[in-house]
């Protein structure tokens, strides 16, 4: 009987450190492809942009829990044309820190520049010092 009882607690200590592991894993890839998602959906509005898909510049407007590609200069909850990105539930947007304040990156048709330049900030809601910075560069680069 004794050995069933340790036997039991061995093993339900191996799988405590193995899912405590699989979530920190879980996390920092939740994380990372959020990152990568976030990058890709710049460079799409940027392409876009530059080759004057509908005559039009593309912009990326950025909430604390969503990234939205839209078509224009100036972005609309409402349009139906938006594209909508909801980060995943452990990832939120913690700072957005772009020129002047703005909460939206436009870039320019033909030349893919950007008048809000800066970084996004995305982290770990459970460890907060985990984080990812993107950074949007003036050139309409994204790093």
């Amino acid at each position: 009987m004794l050995e069933a009882v340790v036997s039991v607690s061995i093993v339900i200590a191996i799988a405590a450190i193995l899912f405590s592991a699989f979530a920190v894993f879980r996390e920092s890839n939740d994380l990372q492809a959020a990152g990568e998602t976030i990058v890709g959906i710049l460079k799409d509005a940027r392409s876009r942009a530059i080759g004057s898909q509908d005559k039009t510049t593309y912009g990326v407007h950025f909430e604390t829990a969503k990234v939205v590609l839209f078509k224009g200069s100036v972005y609309s909850s409402s349009n139906s044309a938006n594209e909508v990105y909801i980060l995943p539930a452990p990832v939120e947007i913690s700072a957005i820190s772009l020129t002047g304040g703005a909460v939206d990156t436009v870039f320019s048709i033909l030349g893919g520049t950007t008048t809000t330049s800066g970084t996004v900030t995305l982290r770990s809601k459970r460890n907060t010092s985990k984080t990812r910075v993107i950074t949007i560069f003036s050139t309409g680069n994204v790093q």
